[in-house]
């Protein structure tokens, strides 16, 4: 079973059955249940999806837009991890709650440009981590139809301007979910970085699942690819389903176009997700790839 659950708790004002999905997700006792929060309507929901989800003692973290009530809400003591999700156009400093350890920053197609701006910030602020996840390709074709991912050449250019301006991350933390960006960004912070920027490998379908606002069951938010509802199917059946191994077993194969590569053993193909909406295959590499020679990144614990 998944040891983390990402669950999208609401989208556009609909939150689904969000009790009863939690009952699901605390059957398989995850170790760490990440939540997403966008509106009001999900933080209404917050107090029963953690009173059941709590039952199981995982870690529970939020990444939370920031409004008055989720101000409000991570006032109110739960031991939830907040992670305030910024979009870059104004100084998150200036409006986040004062004690905030964590901010998330999402670079896609639209945003990355402003990738620069957003770890000025983080330079100066009192936060201790950034986060850079990838575009949530659930989500992202639900409100837009398409998955606005990052360009390559979107990528090494904002990287080449954090090099010109290079500011001072001494005793803070980058957590990064693209390994490319992740390796550019580590070049452009070699000294600077308390803990290294690190990379995991795909663990979509293993020790990773994502839930959708309707209960649905992805093996990561960058790869929809539907395995079932929980709403319909407990959990468990879902995750030992033929479909879910098939998966498994084309996301942990070689990419037929990593075969040359030796960046291979760091990125080990890259996100598949993103592998997946440019070729329709989870057997293809990631579109990031360059197939430049690179030292291998640690896998992060």
């Amino acid at each position: 079973m998944p040891t983390r659950v990402r669950w999208d708790v609401d989208f556009r004002k609909r939150v689904g059955s969000p009790k009863r999905i939690a009952r699901q997700i605390r059957e398989i006792a995850p170790q760490v249940v990440e939540l997403r929060l966008e509106g009001d309507g999900g933080i209404a929901q917050l107090p029963a999806i953690f009173t059941e989800i709590h039952k199981c003692q995982p870690r529970v973290e939020a990444t939370v837009r920031l409004t008055a009530k989720a101000t409000a809400s991570a006032r109110r003591g739960y031991p939830i991890r907040y992670i305030w999700a910024i979009d870059g156009r104004q100084a998150f400093s200036r409006c986040i709650p004062e004690d905030a350890q964590a901010v998330s920053f999402t670079p896609d197609e639209e945003t990355i440009l402003l990738l620069p701006e957003v770890l000025e910030d983080f330079a100066e602020s009192d936060v201790e981590e950034l986060h850079l996840p990838g575009v949530n390709a659930v989500r992202a074709l639900a409100d837009k139809g398409h998955i606005p991912a990052p360009l390559p050449e979107q990528i090494r250019e904002v990287t080449e301007t954090v090099a010109r301006t290079p500011v001072s991350l001494a005793g803070k933390r980058l957590v990064v979910h693209d390994f490319f960006l992740c390796r550019l960004l580590r070049d452009a912070f070699p000294d600077g970085v308390e803990k290294p920027v690190g990379f995991s490998g795909c663990q979509a379908g293993t020790g990773l699942a994502h839930v959708d606002w309707d209960g649905n069951v992805y093996p990561c938010d960058a790869l929809p690819i539907r395995l079932g509802n929980l709403l319909e199917t407990p959990f468990e059946r879902i995750w030992r389903s033929p479909a879910r191994q098939r998966l498994v077993e084309a996301v942990h194969a070689v990419p037929v176009d990593c075969d040359w590569c030796t960046v291979t053993s760091g990125c080990f193909g890259g996100c598949r997700g993103l592998a997946y909406l440019a070729s329709n295959s989870c057997e293809a590499g990631d579109i990031a790839g360059s197939g430049e020679d690179a030292e291998p990144l640690p896998r992060a614990t």
